[in-house]
C-alpha cells in the first residue's frame, strides 16, 4: 500500500514534488480510505493539469524509479541506468542526479521508506528504513560507495558490497543474494505497484492473463465488468495459438517493448458475443471481432485482467490518461470500484491523470484525493499540489472552480494573435 511518493530533478520536475496518499484530517468519504495495520491510505488520487504541464512527468517518474529497481540486478558494469533524465532548463540541475523516494506498507505489514538518487552512470545515494515504531530504523544507507548499517547487521550486509557496482541499487543486490531484511521492500517495488499507459503494455499483459485463464474466472470477471458498464456483450471468445507458418494477425512485444522471440509469436483472435432481438421478436447471438467494437469497449476489455489482478492482490495501479476513449460515466464507474469495500477488499489503489472534469466533485473524492500540476511559465518547472491546500467549502462546485482557474492548472489561451 503506497503512502507517499517523492521525486526531484526529473524531466520537468525541478523542485521536490510529493504525491501523498496519507489522508488529511478530512472526515468525508471514509469508504475512500484503505487500512493496513496502524496505517491509513487513500484508495485513489486524480491528477489534473493543462497539456504539457507535467502530469505525464509525474507518471513517468513512477516508471523510471520502479524500472531502475527491477532492472538493477541484470545490468552489467558498462550499462547506463535507464530513464534518468534531469531537469534541463538549469545548468546545475542538468548535471545533477534524479531523486526518488517511496514510503509504503509492504506485504508483510511493515512500513518502509526507500529512496535513491542516480544519474545515467551511477547511484549517488540510496537508503532503506523500516518502522517498527513511530521512529524509523535504518536497514542501510549509501553515499556513493560508502555504506552504513546498524552495528549488529554490519557483518551480514558488508559481504554484499563487493557484489554491487556503481550502476546498481544495493537494495536489489542484497535481496538477490538472499538478504531477508531488504527482501520485503524489494518485493513490494517489484510486484505490488505497476504503471500503465492505455496504449502500451496492457495488451500483452492482458493476453497472457487470458491465455492462462483455464478455469474461466477472468472471462467471467470481464463479462461482469462489461455488463456493469452497460455494454451489451454476453460472451467472449479468446483464441491464442502459435503462429507457426501461418500469416501473422496480431503480434505483440512484451510489456517492456522488447521483441518477442519468434517461438513465442502467436496469432490472436478475440470475438465478442452480442445477444440481440429482431423486430419480429426473434432472438439470436452474433459475434464481432474485437477490432469492430468501440474504443471504449476495447479499453475496458484490456483493463479487465489488470483490474482483476489489482483487486486480487491489493496492488497500486498508476495509469496515465485513464479517461482516454472512455465516457465520463465509465471513468466514474472505474474509480468507484476502488472506493467500494465489497469489491476492493485488498486495499488496492488507483493513481491516475485525467482531463475529465466531471469527476471533480466532493461527492466522489475527498479534497486530499485531488491533485493539480502547473508549469511555471518563466522557469518551465512543474509544481504538484493538492486541493487540500485550498480553503474549500463542503458544498463548493469544484469542477466550476477549476474551469474558472480558481485552483490554477488550466491552460491560458491567447487567440488574439491569429494563426
Amino acid at each position: 500500500m503506497l503512502l507517499q511518493f517523492k521525486v526531484k530533478n526529473f524531466q520537468s520536475i525541478k523542485e521536490e514534488a510529493i504525491m501523498s496518499m496519507v489522508p488529511s484530517s478530512d472526515k468525508s468519504h471514509p469508504e475512500n480510505l484503505a487500512h493496513e495495520g496502524k496505517k491509513d491510505a487513500l484508495k485513489s488520487a486524480a491528477i489534473y493539469g493543462a497539456n504539457a504541464a507535467g502530469k505525464s512527468a509525474v507518471i513517468r517518474a513512477f516508471v523510471a524509479a520502479i524500472m531502475v529497481v527491477r532492472t538493477s540486478d541484470t545490468r552489467n558494469i558498462t550499462q547506463k541506468i535507464p530513464g534518468m533524465v534531469p531537469f534541463k532548463f538549469d545548468e546545475e540541475t542538468a548535471q545533477g542526479p534524479c531523486s526518488f523516494e517511496f514510503y509504503f506498507v509492504a506485504q508483510n505489514g511493515v512500513p518502509y521508506r526507500y529512496g535513491f538518487a542516480a544519474d545515467a552512470d551511477c547511484v549517488h545515494e540510496e537508503y532503506l528504513y523500516y518502522y517498527a515504531s513511530a521512529r524509523p530504523s535504518r536497514v542501510f544507507e549509501r553515499t556513493g560507495e560508502k555504506f552504513m548499517y546498524n552495528q549488529t547487521d554490519e557483518g551480514a550486509f558488508s559481504k554484499y558490497e563487493e557484489k554491487n557496482t556503481p550502476n546498481k541499487l544495493f537494495l536489489a543486490t542484497a535481496t538477490n543474494w538472499g538478504n531477508t531484511k531488504t527482501a520485503p521492500a524489494y518485493q513490494w517495488l517489484a510486484n505490488a505497484i505497476d504503471v500503465y499507459n492505455p496504449e502500451l503494455a496492457m495488451q500483452p499483459t492482458a493476453l497472457q492473463a487470458f491465455e492462462q485463464d483455464e478455469q474461466g474466472e477472468l472471462k467471467q470477471f470481464t463479462l461482469s465488468l462489461l455488463r456493469q458498464a452497460d455494454i451489451n456483450i454476453d460472451d467472449i471468445q479468446v483464441d491464442i495459438t502459435p503462429l507457426g507458418n501461418q500469416t501473422k494477425e496480431i503480434v505483440f512485444t512484451d510489456p517492456a517493448g522488447n521483441p518477442v522471440p519468434q517461438g513465442q509469436v502467436k496469432a490472436v483472435r478475440i470475438h465478442a458475443g452480442h445477444h440481440v432481438q429482431s423486430e419480429s421478436g426473434k432472438e439470436a447471438q452474433f459475434f464481432l471481432d474485437l477490432n469492430e467494437e468501440s474504443l471504449g469497449t476495447k479499453q475496458l476489455f484490456w483493463f479487465s485482467p489488470i483490474l482483476k489482478e489489482v483487486f486480487g492482490k491489493g496492488k497500486t495501479m498508476v495509469i496515465d490518461e485513464l479517461d482516454r476513449s472512455l465516457h465520463p460515466f465509465l471513468v466514474q464507474f472505474l474509480v468507484e470500484l476502488f472506493h467500494t469495500p465489497e469489491i476492493n477488499q485488498t486495499n488496492a489503489q488507483l493513481i491516475f491523470t485525467t482531463h475529465d472534469t466531471t469527476l471533480l466533485s466532493l461527492d466522489t473524492f475527498r479534497r486530499d484525493q485531488i491533485y493539480f500540476v502547473e508549469k511555471d511559465p518563466h522557469t518551465a518547472a512543474t509544481e504538484l499540489y493538492s486541493l487540500d491546500e485550498f480553503s474549500v467549502r463542503k458544498n463548493e462546485n469544484i469542477e466550476k472552480g477549476y474551469l474558472l482557474g480558481r485552483y490554477g492548472a488550466i491552460p491560458y489561451l491567447r487567440p488574439e494573435g491569429g494563426l
